[in-house]
């Protein structure tokens, strides 16, 4: 009985391991930089905005009078939102906000 305890020891050992690598967010597709439910940014050419989590869209108004609700695009992810004549692209604490007919921005949080 001991030989038995023995040899399956190491798969003790391991399969906890092989656990916690499955929760590393390197490579899963989980972001680690998701933005908060709520958070105002300070962009170029004297914008800001506001990004308000609704369920798996946004809500974005800026002070150049946009409101908006954008979804995910691809729908899934948490770093690029878009819809016709927008887009909301994250990385971070920093983001880049296009609307149509507008200049670009870059924005901080």
């Amino acid at each position: 009985m001991n030989r038995i305890s023995i040899k399956f020891a190491p798969l003790a050992v391991l399969v906890p391991l092989l656990g916690l690598a499955a929760c590393s967010s390197s490579g899963s597709g989980i972001s680690t930089s998701a933005q908060p439910a709520q958070a105002t940014w300070r962009c170029t050419d004297g914008v800001s905005m506001t990004v308000r989590r609704s369920g798996s869209n946004l809500h974005v108004t800026d002070s150049r009078g946009v409101d908006t609700e954008l979804p995910a695009d691809p729908p899934g992810q948490r770093e690029r939102y878009g819809k016709a004549g927008y887009a909301l692209v994250f990385a971070g604490r920093t983001a880049s906000w296009f609307v149509s007919g507008k200049v670009p921005t870059d924005c901080r949080r």
